[in-house]
């Protein structure tokens, strides 16, 4: 479905929210609004669905006027950005993104069962039908609402914030999903607050900036430090990685000039990460996958890092860049990452900070227990921790750091 809406203009009691907005949205795509709180994303998309009405502007469908919101729920469905919690089971929640679709007070017949259940079934939850909707996590209440959308059989979806208060893992998982849908035929008008993960699953994005489009394009046009800057007041960096852009908050701050590398993932170094930028020490991380929670720590802190892209093993060239990180640093910091086929050479790195008698192991967590790779990880950490200092936290690694730094020493075995 094809979605225009043409100098729209909402105003909530005297105040006005919305002021001449114009964006389209093409089949097919997937158009991502940013803004910051407060800008009239919601009250935009509340107001494409019919909930609210413009004082002036038309919102066209497929070039036609529907204003009455019964007719456009047949052809559009609206996800809010807070949705109460119910006892009903997960398939009576989804079956409910039929009722547009029934007559009057009619209950759903065995067509809108099916409907439900393929439903389920798209989002990777069938096996939850009978689950109570209470019961379920964060992650999964939003998929079972993604479902009720879809059960609507929508040619436009309007998603306000959908990824809001979940974790990397599931924002990602829900914005696979919406993408999938999209490919289908389907068109999606997505509030989002995270400006990275809109980079990444959006055809293009909007920005709004007190109740007026400010910005529309492709990321790569639109995600610039000046646009940035205009509509958050922020400071950031933009680095681009294939073809994702992604924002980088700007940090300063006093170094003392001493430099501690960590090899982390997987937010294991994300504590020490901060924990040494406020010591004052110049942090550099690696090999780190873009998105990482430890790949977004060292940006924050303005450090230096090896990157590798998202859900990818570490390449023999990123590798060897971070072996020219720890021959550089003074103190090298092995964190309690979980080790597996992806990230063996983080191990294989910190076996050469080890023998350069530089290195600190954190091991909160027995090996063993993070240990995905097997016998040759098991023997590689056994040699270094033979010639490591190994501490039990990182406030242990920070007050070993101190000492080593302070007499000019190395990080030496001894356990």
């Amino acid at each position: 479905m094809r979605l225009k809406v043409e100098n729209v203009t909402v105003k909530i009691e005297s105040r006005e929210i919305l002021r001449d907005v114009t964006l389209e949205v093409e089949k097919g795509e997937i158009v991502a609004l940013l803004g910051p709180n407060g800008s009239g994303k919601s009250t935009l998309l509340r107001t494409i669905f019919g909930i609210l009405k413009p004082v002036k502007g038309v919102v066209f469908f497929d070039g036609k006027r529907i204003e009455k919101i019964e007719e456009i729920s047949k052809i559009a469905a609206y996800l809010p950005q807070e949705s109460s919690d119910t006892n009903l089971t997960v398939l009576d929640v989804v079956l409910l993104g039929r009722t547009p679709h029934l007559s009057g007070f009619k209950l759903p017949k065995n067509r809108d069962l099916e409907i439900a259940k393929r439903a389920l079934e798209e989002v990777g939850m069938a096996e939850f039908a009978e689950r109570k909707f209470s019961e379920l996590s964060g992650g999964e209440k939003q998929k079972v609402l993604l479902a009720r959308v879809f059960a609507q059989q929508p040619k436009l979806m309007l998603l306000d914030e959908p990824t809001a208060h979940l974790d990397i893992s599931a924002q990602i998982d829900i914005m696979e999903i919406v993408r999938r849908k999209v490919g289908s035929g389907c068109s999606a008008l997505v509030a989002m607050h995270d400006i990275n993960l809109a980079s990444m699953f959006s055809d293009k994005i909007i920005m709004v900036k007190n109740g007026k489009v400010v910005y529309a394009g492709e990321a790569e046009e639109v995600l610039t430090e000046e646009s940035i800057k205009d509509v958050y007041g922020a400071d950031v960096r933009i680095k681009k990685v294939g073809r994702s852009v992604y924002v980088i908050p700007k940090t300063r701050g006093e170094r003392n000039g001493r430099r501690v590398h960590i090899i982390c993932g997987g937010g294991s170094g994300r504590d020490l990460i901060y924990m040494l930028s406020e010591e004052g020490y110049s942090v550099s991380a690696g090999v780190l996958n873009v998105l990482d929670s430890d790949w977004e720590a060292v940006i924050d802190v303005d450090g230096e890092f090896v990157e590798e892209a998202p859900f990818s093993p570490i390449s023999d060239e990123a590798h060897e860049k971070n072996l020219k990180f720890i021959e550089k640093a003074d103190v090298v910091v092995l964190s309690n990452l979980v080790v597996g086929k992806g990230n063996l050479k983080n191990l294989v790195a910190a076996k050469k900070a080890a023998e350069l008698g530089k290195l600190i192991v954190i091991e909160k967590t027995r090996f063993e227990l993070r240990n995905f790779f097997g016998k040759e990880a098991e023997e590689i950490y056994e040699e270094i921790v033979r010639k490591a200092r190994v501490v039990r936290s990182e406030r242990e690694a920070l007050y070993e750091i101190r000492k080593v730094l302070d007499r000019g020493g190395h990080a030496n075995s001894r356990r």
